[in-house]
C-alpha cells in the first residue's frame, strides 16, 4: 500500500491534544453505575472507554484523533481513537481498520479492526508498538479504497524509549544481513538435500555382479557416528600383496577436497575367494555429512583405485530433524562471517576516517607552518576566551624596509562586531626577528581570527595582506561554526558520468573536497543524450523548465557521487550527441549552455557566492555573467575561472580570465611556466597556481576491486606481489620477481614524451627490467610506431596495451615497481600522485605539477621537507623526497634519472620497499588544495 510521506507531527491539533491528555490524564473515569454482578466489568469497560473520549471533548478544539497514552511507548500498550462523524472515508462506512507502521513505515506493517464506543460516533483500535520503532504512521480505512488522512499525510507520532533514526538504520543493516544470510543457508542446504537425494547413494555399490563397498551395518551411515566402511579388492587387486591400504575420504560431494586419510586393514571373519576380498576402516561421520566419498590406494599413493573416475559414494542417513539443524548451523556460519565482515570494514572505515581527519589536520597544519615564518600566535591555535600573543616577523614580505610595523585584527574573516583596531607592535630584540603584540581575548564564537600588517595608520601605509587573502588562523573551543559558501561548477565534463580527461575528475573532486569542508556545492552540466542509458546516474527528477533562446529549457537533478547536479536539456536537440566533444559546433552548443546555465540560476533564484567554471569550454560563464546576468538578477556571484590546459581555445580562455575575478590553473609550476602567455596578458595580479589532488576513496588499493590482493602501506610488499603476478599473467610476461617493472599510463601524445617513453622502453629492458604500457594515440602515425615498437619488443618482458581500459589501469598502479611519466608539460598530472597511492615510484620530467608532487630522493630533500611537511629541517623531521625526477628532454637525461631507480631497486631492495611505503603514506588527495580554493573564494567574497 502506497502512503504518503510520513511527519514527524500532525498538525497544530494534535499538540493541543497532547497537552490536554497530559493535564487530564487518560484513566479518569464517571462515577460507576449500580449494575448486576454479570454486566459490571462489561459497563466498567463501556464507562472507561466513553470517558476517554469525554476527556478529549473536554474542550473547545476538539480532536478527531487521539491516542491513549498520547505518546506511544516502544514495546508498550496503546489505543488509538477515531471519531468517524468528522471523516469523510469513514462516516458512512460499515467497518473500520486501523492500518499503520514504523518509522516512515520500513518496520512492522498491521491492520486492525476499529470497535465502535458505544453510545458515541468513535472507534478504536489497540495495538501493541514495536520495539524498534522511534515513529509511528497510521491512517483509517473506510469502505473500499476510502482512507482518512492528516490533510492528505499520513497520521505519525513520535515514540518514546524507542532505538534513535541512526540506532534503527544501524538495526535494519543487522536484520538486513541476517536475512541474507539465511536465504544463503537456506539456498546451500536446499542444493546439498537436492544433491543427495539426486546421488542415488546407498549404503552400499554393486558393480559386475558383485558388491565392490558397503557399510557393515549394511544401513546407511549416521551423520556423526563412526562408520565401518568396507571395501572389496577383488574387484581391484590394488597393491599387490599387502597387509595395508589407504581410504581417502571426503564427504558431500567432496566440498572440501579430501578431509581425512585412514589405515585400511584386511576384515576378519569375512568370506574370501575371487569375488570376495574384503577391506575396512572406522570413519569418523561429519556431522554435517549426506555423503561419505572415498577413494583407495597403496601406502606410496602410486596406485589407486577411483571406481573408474566415478569414486566411491554412499549415503548417509539425514532425517528432517538433522536437515534443520544442520539449516541453522548454517546460518549462525554465514551469519558469523556476515557479521566479521562487516566488523572489518567497519573497522576500516573508522580507521580511514581518523585517518582522513588526521590528514585534513595536517594540510592545516603545514599551512599554518608554512605561514609561520611570517607569523605565529602563542598559542598555536588560538583559543578562544583566552588573551593571544600574535608574533610577526616583517622580512620576506614587502614591509621588510619598515622601521615600524602596526597590526589590524578581526574575527570571523572580518565579519564579527569585535575588532582589533591598528597597534602598533613591539620590536624585536637583539638577536631576534619578531613583532609582537597581545591580543587580550579572542570571542567565544570566533571560528577564525584575522590579520592584516602595516607600516603605519592612515594615508601613506603600505599593508602586507598576504596578496589580498590576508592572515587567517583557526580557532579552537568556538561556540560558533563558519557559515558556509555556496559554489556553483558549471562544466561541460564531470567525473565518471561524462568524463574525457582530467578536467572532469578535477570537477568531481574538488566539488567533494569544497562540500566536505562544510560548503554548499552545485554542478550544472549539460544534459547529452547518453545521460538516459547511463548505469552511473540514479534516478534523476524534474526540477524546472522555461522558454528561453527560441526554445523550451527542461532541467532536472539528481545526486553524483554526493554532489547536487543539474542537467541543461534544451528542447532543440541541441546535445542530442553520443559525446561530448567532437562536433563542428562544439563552440557554439557550449556557449549555448553557459548562458542557459546562467539563466537557470536567475528563474530559480539562485544566488551562488561562486560561480566557478573551467577550460575554454566553459569560459563563456564570465563574460555573459557580467554583460547579461549580474545586473538582471543574479547579482551576488563572483566568478573563478580554471585553466586546465592552456593548448585549447585560448581567445576563450584569455575573456575568461579578464572578466573573472580569480584566474586558476592546475599547480603554482604550472602557473609560472604559463604566465607570460598573451592569455594571462595584465591580468597576473589575479592569476595563480592551486595543484589538483586525487580522490583517495577512488584511487584506493584497500578496497580496490581490480586489484587482487588489497592493501595499504602496512601489508604493501604482500598486495603489491598479488598484483605483479596477476599484471604478469595479463601481459604474458615471466614471474622473476627480481626484475622491475616499469610502467607507462598515458594518452600517447607529444605532450606525454612519447620519443621517451619509446626510449624507456628498450632502456629499461637492457637494464634487466620488465616494460609494462597502457595506452593509445589518437595520431594514427604515432599508434602506428607503438605499433612497431610491440612487434620489435613483444616477449616475456614487455606488455603492450593500446587501449582505455580503466581497470587494467588500476592494476597496473598497483602491479608496477615504477611508473614513468616524462612529459614535455604537465599542467599538473595525476598519473605521478595516483601511482604513489599505489606503491609505484614516480619517475618524472621535473615539469608544471610533475615538479610540485614529485621530490627526487638525491636532490630535493629540503625542497621535499618543505612543500611535504612545511620543515626547514629535513634530517631532524625526516626525508620525505618521493621519486626521481630530470629536466632535460633528450634520451641521457631520462637514463639519469631511470637508471638511479633501477640501481636502487637492484642494490638495496629493502630501501626501496621503504621508499614505496613512505610514498603510499604521502597525502596528495584535495586536502590542502580546498583549503587553498577556500582562501580565494573568501578573498573573492571579500572576506
Amino acid at each position: 500500500m502506497a502512503h504518503a510521506r510520513a511527519r514527524v507531527n500532525g498538525r497544530g491539533w494534535w499538540d493541543g491534544c497532547a497537552k490536554r491528555t497530559r493535564t487530564r490524564g487518560s484513566g479518569t473515569a464517571r462515577p460507576a453505575r449500580a449494575t448486576s454482578d454479570a454486566t459490571d466489568a462489561r459497563s466498567r469497560a463501556e464507562d472507561a472507554l466513553r470517558a476517554s473520549v469525554e476527556t478529549q471533548l473536554d474542550g473547545t478544539d476538539h480532536p478527531r484523533v487521539f491516542t491513549v497514552p498520547a505518546t506511544p511507548v516502544a514495546g508498550g500498550a496503546l489505543r488509538v481513537f477515531a471519531d468517524v462523524e468528522r471523516a469523510d472515508a469513514l462516516r458512512s462506512a460499515s467497518g473500520w481498520k486501523l492500518i499503520g507502521g514504523y518509522n516512515a513505515w520500513r518496520v512492522g506493517e498491521f491492520t486492525k479492526d476499529m470497535i465502535k464506543v458505544k453510545g458515541t460516533s468513535w472507534v478504536y483500535a489497540d495495538v501493541n508498538v514495536d520495539e524498534r520503532a522511534f515513529s509511528m504512521d497510521f491512517v483509517f480505512k473506510g469502505d473500499g479504497e476510502a482512507y482518512e488522512k492528516d490533510e492528505g499525510q499520513d497520521f505519525s507520532l513520535t515514540v518514546d524509549f524507542g532505538p534513535t533514526p541512526e540506532e534503527f538504520e544501524e538495526m535494519l543493516k543487522v536484520i538486513e544481513m541476517e536475512n541474507k544470510a539465511r536465504d544463503e543457508a537456506n539456498a546451500f542446504i536446499d542444493g546439498q538435500m537436492a544433491r543427495a537425494r539426486e546421488s542415488g547413494a546407498g549404503a552400499s555399490i554393486e558393480k559386475y555382479g558383485r558388491v565392490i563397498c558397503k557399510t557393515a551395518s549394511g544401513k546407511p551411515g549416521v551423520a556423526g557416528s563412526t562408520e565401518r566402511v568396507m571395501w572389496n579388492k577383488a574387484y581391484n587387486p590394488i597393491g599387490g600383496d599387502t597387509d595395508k591400504l589407504v581410504l581417502h575420504v571426503g564427504f558431500n560431494g567432496w566440498c572440501a577436497g579430501v578431509e581425512a586419510k585412514f589405515d585400511l586393514v584386511r576384515a576378519t571373519g569375512e568370506i574370501k575367494d575371487e569375488n570376495n576380498d574384503w577391506w575396512v576402516a572406522d570413519v569418523p561421520l561429519r556431522a554435517d555429512a549426506y555423503l561419505l566419498d572415498f577413494v583407495v590406494s597403496d601406502v606410496e599413493e602410486s596406485a589407486w583405485d577411483n571406481n573408474e573416475q566415478a569414486n566411491f559414494t554412499l549415503a548417509v542417513e539425514t532425517s528432517d530433524e538433522e536437515w534443520a539443524v544442520l539449516r541453522e548451523l548454517k546460518f549462525e556460519e554465514i551469519r558469523a562471517m556476515a557479521f566479521k565482515k562487516e566488523l572489518a570494514e567497519k573497522e576500516r572505515k573508522e580507521r580511514r576516517a581518523k585517518a582522513d581527519a588526521e590528514a585534513k589536520a595536517k594540510a592545516i597544519e603545514v599551512g599554518l607552518k608554512q605561514q609561520s615564518y611570517i607569523i605565529h600566535t602563542e598559542p598555536k591555535v588560538p583559543q578562544v576566551g583566552k588573551p593571544l600573543k600574535v608574533f610577526y616577523n616583517k622580512n620576506n614580505t614587502n614591509l621588510s624596509w619598515s622601521d615600524e610595523i602596526y597590526m589590524t585584527g578581526g574575527f570571523n574573516r572580518w565579519s564579527h562586531e569585535a575588532a582589533i583596531e591598528p597597534v602598533k607592535m613591539t620590536p624585536p630584540g637583539a638577536g631576534e626577528e619578531f613583532f609582537t603584540v597581545t591580543v587580550p581575548r579572542v570571542p567565544t564564537d570566533a571560528w577564525m581570527v584575522d590579520f592584516v600588517f602595516s607600516s603605519g595608520v592612515g594615508e601613506g601605509a603600505q599593508y602586507d595582506n598576504k596578496s589580498g587573502r590576508d592572515y587567517h588562523l583557526p580557532t579552537r573551543g568556538s561556540t560558533a561554526s563558519k557559515p558556509p559558501l555556496h559554489v556553483c561548477h558549471i562544466a561541460v565534463e564531470m567525473a565518471p558520468i561524462a568524463k574525457v580527461g582530467g578536467l572532469a575528475d578535477v570537477v568531481t573532486a574538488i566539488g567533494r573536497a569544497i562540500q566536505d569542508n562544510g560548503h554548499l556545492v552545485e554542478i550544472i552540466l549539460p544534459k547529452y543524450q547518453f545521460f538516459n542509458n547511463s548505469v552511473l546516474l540514479g534516478g534523476k527528477e524534474y526540477e524546472t523548465h522555461f522558454d528561453w533562446a527560441g526554445t523550451t529549457i527542461r532541467v532536472e537533478k539528481c545526486k553524483v557521487e554526493g554532489l547536487q547536479c543539474f542537467f541543461i536539456e534544451p528542447q532543440n536537440n541541441m546535445f542530442q550527441t553520443d559525446s561530448v566533444y567532437g562536433r563542428n559546433d562544439d563552440a557554439h552548443r557550449f556557449n549555448f549552455f553557459c548562458n542557459a546555465a546562467l539563466e537557470f540560476l536567475v528563474r530559480t533564484a539562485r544566488q551562488p557566492d561562486i560561480l566557478h567554471c573551467h577550460d575554454w569550454s566553459s569560459a563563456e560563464v564570465a563574460r555573459a555573467y557580467w554583460e547579461h546576468y549580474h545586473h538582471n538578477g543574479l547579482t551576488k556571484p563572483k566568478v573563478a575561472f580554471t585553466i586546465h590546459n592552456m593548448n585549447y581555445g585560448q581567445a576563450k580562455l584569455g575573456e575568461a580570465v579578464h572578466h573573472s575575478q580569480v584566474a586558476t590553473t592546475v599547480s603554482p609550476s604550472y602557473a609560472g611556466e604559463v604566465r607570460g602567455s598573451p592569455v594571462i596578458g595584465n591580468n597576473g595580479h589575479k592569476f595563480t597556481g592551486v595543484r589538483n589532488g586525487i580522490d583517495p576513496e577512488i584511487w584506493d588499493p584497500e578496497t580496490d576491486i581490480f586489484v587482487p590482493v588489497k592493501y595499504n602501506a602496512d601489508n604493501q610488499e604482500e598486495g603489491k606481489a598479488a598484483a605483479r603476478a596477476e599484471l604478469r599473467q595479463r601481459a604474458g610476461m615471466t614471474g622473476w620477481d627480481d626484475k622491475p617493472i616499469v610502467g607507462v599510463v598515458s594518452r600517447l601524445t607529444a605532450q606525454k614524451g612519447v620519443h621517451l617513453i619509446k626510449h624507456a622502453a628498450h632502456h629499461t629492458l637492457s637494464r634487466g627490467g620488465q616494460f609494462v604500457l597502457l595506452g593509445s594515440a589518437p595520431d594514427p602515425k604515432i599508434q602506428g610506431e607503438f605499433n612497431g615498437l610491440a612487434n620489435q619488443l613483444g616477449g616475456e618482458d614487455t606488455g603492450f596495451f593500446f587501449a582505455f581500459d580503466e581497470p587494467l589501469s588500476h592494476l597496473m598502479y598497483a602491479g608496477c615497481d615504477v611508473i614513468l611519466v616524462p612529459s614535455m608539460f604537465e599542467p599538473c598530472g595525476l598519473t605521478q600522485m595516483i601511482s604513489m597511492r599505489y606503491g609505484a615510484v614516480p619517475v618524472v620530467r621535473a615539469t608544471g605539477g610533475l615538479r610540485d608532487t614529485v621530490f627526487d630522493v638525491d636532490n630535493e630533500k629540503e625542497r621535499a621537507a618543505w612543500e611535504v611537511g612545511g620543515s626547514t629541517d629535513w634530517k631532524t623531521d625526516g626525508d620525505m623526497t618521493n621519486g626521481f625526477s630530470f629536466e632535460g628532454t633528450d634520451e641521457g637525461s631520462l637514463n639519469y634519472a631511470l637508471d638511479r631507480c633501477l640501481d636502487a631497486f637492484y642494490n638495496d631492495r629493502e630501501w626501496f620497499r621503504s621508499l614505496q611505503k613512505r610514498v603510499m603514506l604521502q597525502d596528495w588527495s584535495w586536502n590542502r588544495p580546498a583549503n587553498d580554493y577556500e582562501e580565494l573564494y573568501y578573498k573573492m567574497i571579500g572576506r
